[in-house]
């Protein structure tokens, strides 16, 4: 049969409706290549990519991409984009391909025939295996799962020798007009209601949107606007890439108020002054709530944009994260959803399979009448696959809970070959879970070339740090369980299940000797604390501060074993005096008042020498000067700052105490007290107050 008449009768029938389609092309890698350039080709033309390696014998060429590269064609439209999964299926390059597809297009997936792409020896399998696993060992689960989507849809043409099958189309309503720039009565709305809060004394609003409904380009429309008014518009965003499209709408409506729109990254706005007339937060779904909470203080007007499935963050999951603190520090905060897409009509089938496909539409449960019947299941991933529901509820539960979910946390969750999933269930549904993964017992010789700075072999986060990092060679053949995420539902927490969770875990790491436990989180206050209360003990603080989360990352321990709990008194030791001889270079954004949670507890002060004390206490109660007792300060400030929080240190005089003595920096530097000679007073005061927790000589 001829099917060229009705191929391009659908390609006139998307065009027509706006809509978009997956055509899933099985067959041998050449066969598949051969069709774009062939049978398929009324559906490869305009501007198009591929993902995978470029076709070997194309009589036009598509440019093609790799995954790491995708970066280049986001915030651009295609007529057509190609997934070569020959080359690998990567779930995050894959929905966001998807969103660049505009409406009337096509996206064409390359895979062997659908029996044989459940084993294929699938190239991202490398990304997944950490030693000593390879690809051999991979069970394949998440292209099983991705066949039994693809296979029970009737909303793609599948394409394959044995002939095609032909979709259903689902019918389109007519959208209605809006006034331009606008392309949606959506839009119109949510550009109102952004200018809306511009206008007043103090207010908040947020922008939810699937993709393509125009979210980010409704934010480009007001803040032309307010900036053409004469207005000082702040956006800030995970990242600069993630607000294209509000810039382009800027550039193309006020050209002239360009360079007045300025980005600034999260990080920064919580370190200086905010003068706006209205901050956009755009993405904010994948930017931590405690920094959320802080934006919200740096000014009395902000928009928070999100996305409500999307691969950079889930909306739903950021909507019950920060509800409460909206209500608590903003009451009156407003809420508007675009519901229409702009970018191509709905229903539009390739959203609705790649939401399937990637889990990126499940949406909250009810829960279950609280009662104590909870019960702790480990699920292996053989299971998981084969249980549609299961998943849907237990990634459901990990979008909902952390900030970072995406969809290449669903493959790791079915195929990372060392990783466990343990499940806090009531009534079958899942309320909390952690997701451990299995690292150490490096064979020696890999880990003295790992020690050498030689080697830095995938995975094993914990043991690679503490020996590449801390010098820390003997924690090579000690095995660790790697906590990776722990995600309570947020209605749920501060109730002490994550706690429950990690004794638990404890528990089933004794039995399975195992010699400790750790983490490795962006180091907030709260999760300080958490991880401090449920034992677990800090041993390394990166250098990096993370741009979006605004803190260190910190790796902290918890000994299982007897070997490691007589290393762990050294370990902190080491981590001690490194966070205290990084303060003046690596760590000098480092606020006083984390460094004082970051170093509690860890050590008992020293009695002073004579000498020391003798110097001590002549800058304290007669006038030596700052100058010449820095050496005898710098000696007490080390010996006392784990014991500054219970001492009743405040915020102002621990930054005070750090910027001037242990960072020497000028008196300029410290707001509080204003002025060289209130400082100087001021630290004779407290050098006298830290006098007494020293022990007596």
């Amino acid at each position: 049969m001829n099917s060229q008449p009705l191929l391009e009768r659908l390609q006139r029938q998307l065009k027509q409706s706006r809509q978009r389609l997956l055509v899933w092309v099985q067959g041998e890698q050449a066969w598949c290549h051969r069709q774009l350039e062939t049978a398929l080709s009324p559906l490869c033309s305009g501007q198009g990519v591929l993902l995978g390696q470029p076709l070997t014998a194309a009589a036009h060429a598509i440019p093609s991409l790799k995954a790491a590269e995708l970066h280049r064609v986001l915030g651009t439209t295609l007529d057509f984009a190609v997934v070569d999964a020959y080359a690998g299926f990567n779930p995050n390059a894959f929905g966001q391909l998807c969103g660049t597809v505009r409406g009337g297009g096509v996206l064409l997936l390359l895979t062997p025939a659908a029996d044989q792409w459940r084993g294929y020896d699938d190239p991202e399998y490398a990304s997944l295996c950490v030693e000593p696993h390879t690809p051999a060992d991979m069970k394949g689960h998440f292209l099983q799962y991705l066949c039994s989507i693809l296979e029970g849809s009737d909303q793609l043409l599948c394409w394959s020798v044995a002939g095609a099958t032909w979709p259903r189309l689902p019918q389109t309503a007519d959208p209605e007009p809006a006034e331009q720039p606008c392309l949606s009565l959506d839009q119109a709305e949510a550009v109102k209601c952004v200018l809306a809060v511009a206008e007043q004394r103090r207010a908040a609003l947020v922008l939810t949107a699937d993709r393509g409904r125009g979210k980010s380009a409704a934010l480009g429309i007001a803040a032309a606007r307010l900036l053409q008014q004469g207005k000082r518009v702040i956006l800030t965003a995970p990242s600069r890439a993630a607000t294209s499209a509000v810039f382009e709408r800027v550039q193309a409506l006020a050209p002239d108020c360009m360079s007045q729109l300025l980005f600034a990254s999260p990080d920064d706005l919580l370190h200086q002054p905010v003068q706006a007339d209205l901050l956009l937060v755009d993405e904010a779904a994948a930017i931590p709530t405690p920094v959320l909470v802080e934006l919200l203080n740096c000014c009395p007007r902000i928009v928070f944009s999100t996305t409500l499935h999307g691969y950079e963050g889930n909306g739903q999951g950021f909507a019950l994260r920060f509800r409460h603190h909206l209500e608590l520090y903003r009451p009156t905060t407003a809420e508007y959803r675009l519901e229409t897409p702009i970018r191509w009509a709905g229903p539009d089938p390739l959203e609705h399979l790649s939401n399937r496909m990637l889990l990126l539409d499940v949406d909250t449960q009810p829960l279950p009448s609280p009662d104590q019947s909870l019960l702790l299941e480990t699920i292996d991933q053989a299971q998981l696959s084969q249980d549609p529901a299961l998943l849907r509820d237990l990634f459901a539960l990990l979008l909902l809970a952390h900030y970072r979910t995406t969809p290449g946390d669903l493959r790791i969750l079915l195929d990372s070959p060392n990783l466990q999933i343990h499940v806090l269930m009531q009534q079958g549904q899942p309320l909390a879970c952690v997701l451990v993964a299995e690292e150490g017992e490096l064979p020696d010789a890999l880990a003295q070339t790992v020690w050498e700075g030689r080697r830095r072999p995938r995975g094993h986060l914990l043991p690679q740090t503490l020996i590449a990092q801390e010098g820390w060679g003997e924690v090579a053949s000690w095995r660790a369980w790697r906590i990776m995420r722990i995600a309570v539902h947020p209605l749920l927490q501060q109730q002490g299940l994550g706690a429950q969770l990690l004794n638990e875990l404890e528990c089933m790491a004794v039995a399975a000797g195992v010699d400790y436990l750790g983490a490795s989180f962006a180091a907030s206050e709260s999760l300080l604390a958490f991880w401090h209360h449920c034992g677990y003990r800090p041993v390394r603080l990166g250098e990096q501060r993370d741009p979006v989360a605004g803190t260190h990352a910190l790796l902290v321990v918890r000994p299982v074993s007897d070997q490691v709990r007589q290393w762990l008194p050294r370990a902190q030791h080491w981590y001690g005096q490194s966070v205290l001889r990084r303060l003046p270079g690596a760590l000098q954004d480092l606020e006083p008042e984390r460094l004082t949670l970051l170093l509690g507890g860890l050590w008992q002060p020293d009695a002073a020498d004579l000498d020391t004390l003798k110097r001590l206490r002549g800058f304290a109660q007669d006038q030596r000067t700052l100058e010449s007792s820095l050496l005898p300060l710098s000696w007490l400030l080390e010996q006392t700052l784990p014991l500054w929080g219970q001492a009743g240190i405040g915020c102002d005089d621990q930054r005070l105490l750090c910027e001037r003595i242990l960072r020497q920096q000028p008196a300029t530097a410290v707001a509080e007290p204003a002025g060289k000679r209130a400082q100087l007073q001021r630290l004779r005061n407290l050098c006298d107050q830290l006098l007494a927790l020293l022990p007596s000589a």
